[in-house]
């Protein structure tokens, strides 16, 4: 008897993952984003795009990263981005080989975020990124290939988050080098 309720309860399973999705396509793993075949799950600004965890919601109490992230721009530059649950003050600073963005008074969201960002295989002058705890708050840490001299600036995006943009512009990086044979 037991063996007969696991082999139909195994098959009311099978035949669940298989039925259509409210969006009228069979749960095949992870989709293809709205904007195309790129397969991109994450955030991308000006999209209305939410971060990753419903939970962290705009409010005025706590401010939290909820996504960093980086785009090559069509036109050569590049930009590296934090998306924010509130406004947030910034200072920067550089140094040979670094350039820091210090962000007042916030949390990493998820320790996922805490990541760096690996872009040594683009044509950036930025080898990669990483957020880092600083006390009571974070810097967004960018260790440089050579010397560069990017803008920052910050903007309210849609659904009440807001956005720190970190740019650097074309020309300011050497050709990347191949990743190693497998």
């Amino acid at each position: 008897m037991k063996r007969i309720s696991f082999a139909f309860l195994a098959g009311g399973l099978l035949v669940l993952l298989a039925l259509p999705t409210p969006h009228g396509r069979a749960q095949e793993g992870p989709s293809d984003s709205d904007d195309g075949a790129s397969g991109y799950p994450g955030v991308r600004p000006g999209t209305g795009s939410p971060p990753a965890s419903r939970r962290a919601r705009p409010s005025g109490r706590i401010r939290l990263i909820t996504w960093p992230g980086f785009e090559a721009q069509p036109d050569g530059s590049s930009r590296f981005f934090v998306q924010l649950s509130g406004p947030v003050r910034y200072e920067t600073s550089q140094s040979e080989g670094r350039f820091e963005v210090l962000l007042r008074g916030v949390r990493i969201h998820l320790r996922n975020n805490g990541r760096p960002l690996e872009t040594r295989f683009f044509e950036t002058p930025v080898l990669r990124a990483r957020l880092a705890r600083r006390g009571r708050d974070v810097a967004f840490v960018f260790e440089l290939r050579g010397p560069a001299t990017p803008s920052v600036h910050a903007e309210v995006g849609e659904g009440g988050y807001h956005f720190l943009y970190v740019d650097f512009p074309a020309g300011q990086g050497p050709a990347p080098s191949a990743p190693p044979a497998p």
